[in-house]
């Protein structure tokens, strides 16, 4: 069974109230990746292997692997 009624890019344009074009800019967005993805990636692999680390030494492990972050960032 097919809920969905066929409607042109045109016709959902208009019920969005948007501009086609402006649709086709945001389909076209490549989506952005997190800045921040390494860096958690770096904490998780950390904490992993640190089970009882704190945020302080966390952060001391982060900066003997040339990172520059304060605790805070490290905490959460």
């Amino acid at each position: 069974m097919n809920l969905a009624i066929p409607m042109t890019t045109s016709e959902l344009c208009r019920l969005a109230e948007v501009s086609r074009a402006g649709f086709y800019r945001w389909k076209a967005q490549v989506p952005s990746a997190d800045p921040d993805m390494e860096l958690r990636d770096e904490i998780q692999r950390i904490a992993l292997e640190f089970s009882y680390y704190g945020s302080r030494r966390v952060t001391r492990e982060l900066c003997e692997h040339g990172w520059l972050v304060n605790r805070r960032r490290c905490s959460g």
